[in-house]
């Protein structure tokens, strides 16, 4: 078991690193805080193009840090992209491949190494709040078991979809909220018609009828944001002078859609009521990163902080309205916010992969906006060395630590991104894009920067791109026992699935509020393959 959080226990160049560091004056150790969105769509955000409603706060942090124009997630869905952002590893070879593996829920492994250990080893206080989804509570994959000296929030990514839980997760003990039991989960996934499901009073207020106190509910996100807010006050109180590492990976805005508080949004009446949601929901997170900020400014801290923001996936929001995710991921017609790609969420195309990504600290960085191809295994690294590790002494990751683009404006770049999901295959190389929805199928190949669209097939004009690409393609997975890797059929997968249930290795399910089984179970019961969000 990997209990031991100490420095004999890490490899021998961080263990060595964080000897000399502890032994020499340095340069002051930043603190660092990533801030994870949850399917947030590109053109969620007014800097990143949004018009129908302004997200201050994330803006200013975005106009005076760096921005980049084209940064990738690791994986097109949740988990495997919170599993690589942790980890550094990409899908290729990562313990958390897909959503779900052919025996359920799969999680971090105690060989994994997590940033969070590497920090915790040098010096840092850590902490994780909101949706951690790469480790159900009894493995070894939970966030206090990785790293996280304080954890609250949910660990299972499906139970997350509900913003009315019944409990909460602190380190190793459930949070009860009875105050939510009788919440009607079920209907919320019902977008049939995109029929609103919740009521608001003429205050904006959510209103839960079917609760025996409508408005005496506990909202999941005002915990986790409170359970932030409460990290970063002890923190200054009982360990001023010791870095932190705050991990705040947010719910908002992922689906079914509801807030507390539909606040301006409350209008126009004619637009969709989900749609309006949504958007409440984004201004709802935006206005929690200024309490976030104020906080860091009333205890001294910000100066010395490097904010990181980012979303873990590409484009969602279509899946929870009657319009649907694949194939075609149609835009949301008023809010116009999935931004100039192809594809969505659940696909290795440019729409499943490309996020808002941006870092903050103005102390340290000369704001800018930044056109090199960046994605999110590069925060490991990067984490690493704002700590002190070298780079000689730098664990092995996909990742390449993006001070050097931070601090100067130099960066020897990636040679190739790797992406995957089941059968599919993509690589971001130079200025193409190529993806393959599997071996048997033609390579397609586009100049992504001036067709964001891919539209235009352009594997004819360049055999010898198409060619290296196939090589990256081909060996950059290795085998697993449980997930779906590209070399397989749906028939060869499926088989792993029924193995799992013949070994007794299928893993728990859990839903939110009680449900019995979740759309999608019901829509693809007994089929090879079904998403679990």
């Amino acid at each position: 078991m990997k209990t031991d959080r100490s420095i004999a226990h890490l490899p021998h160049g961080i263990a060595l690193a964080v000897t000399l560091l502890s032994s020499a004056a340095a340069v002051p150790q930043p603190n660092i805080l990533f801030i994870l969105a949850d399917d947030m769509s590109y053109r969620d955000l007014s800097c990143f193009g949004q018009q129908r409603y302004r997200t201050p706060h994330l803006d200013s942090l975005a106009m005076q840090g760096v921005r980049f124009t084209q940064a990738y997630s690791a994986a097109p869905e949740s988990a495997p992209s919170r599993c690589s952002l942790i980890t550094g590893l990409h899908t290729g070879h990562s313990s958390v491949r897909i959503n779900s593996s052919a025996r359920g829920q799969d999680n971090l492994l105690d060989a994994d190494l997590t940033i969070a250990e590497v920090l915790k080893a040098n010096g840092y206080h850590t902490a994780f709040t909101g949706k951690w989804g790469i480790g159900l509570q009894g493995t070894e994959g939970v966030p206090y078991k990785q790293g996280f000296d304080y954890c609250f929030g949910f660990y299972d990514q499906t139970e997350a979809h509900t913003y009315l839980p019944e409990y909460l997760y602190e380190n190793d003990r459930k949070v009860y909220y009875p105050q939510n039991k009788g919440f009607d989960m079920e209907s919320r996934y019902d977008y049939r018609g995109n029929r609103p499901h919740n009521t608001y009073d003429a205050n904006g207020k959510l209103y839960v009828k079917e609760l025996e106190d409508p408005y005496g509910y506990a909202f999941s996100e005002n915990e986790i944001e409170n359970a932030a807010i409460g990290f970063l006050k002890r923190h200054h109180a009982t360990d001023k002078g010791k870095p932190f590492f705050l991990y705040y990976a947010t719910q908002l805005p992922h689906g079914p859609v509801i807030t507390d508080d539909i606040g301006e949004m409350a209008q126009p009446d004619s637009i969709c009521q989900l749609t309006r949601e949504w958007a409440a929901m984004v201004i709802k997170l935006d206005r929690f990163v200024g309490r976030l900020v104020a906080q860091l400014k009333t205890t001294g801290e910000y100066d010395n902080t490097v904010i990181f923001f980012a979303s873990d996936n590409g484009y969602s929001m279509c899946g929870y309205t009657e319009r649907g995710n694949g194939p075609h991921w149609p835009d949301d017609p008023w809010l116009q916010n999935k931004g100039p790609f192809s594809g969505g969420k659940f696909s290795a195309r440019e729409g499943g992969l490309r996020i808002p990504f941006f870092v903050h600290c103005p102390a340290r960085f000369r704001p800018r906006v930044v056109s090199n191809t960046v994605w999110l295994p590069d925060f490991f690294p990067t984490a690493a060395r704002l700590s002190g590790i070298s780079e000689e002494e730098m664990p092995k990751t996909d990742g390449l630590s993006l001070l050097p683009l931070l601090e100067s404006g130099e960066w020897e770049g990636h040679p190739h991104l790797y992406f995957s999901r089941g059968m599919e295959q993509s690589v971001r190389i130079g200025p193409f894009s190529a993806y393959r929805p599997h071996r048997e199928a033609s390579m397609q190949l586009y100049l992504v920067e001036e067709d964001t669209y891919t539209k235009h097939n352009l594997a004819f004009m360049y055999p010898d791109v198409v060619e290296q690409v196939e090589a990256i393609m081909d060996t950059s997975f290795t085998p697993h026992p449980w997930y779906w890797t590209p070399d397989e059929s749906p028939q060869q997968y499926n088989l792993k699935r029924q193995r799992a249930r013949d070994t007794g290795n299928v893993l728990p399910v859990y839903r939110p509020n009680g449900i019995k089984r979740f759309p999608w179970e019901k829509r693809k019961e007994g089929n090879e393959y079904s998403n679990t969000e």
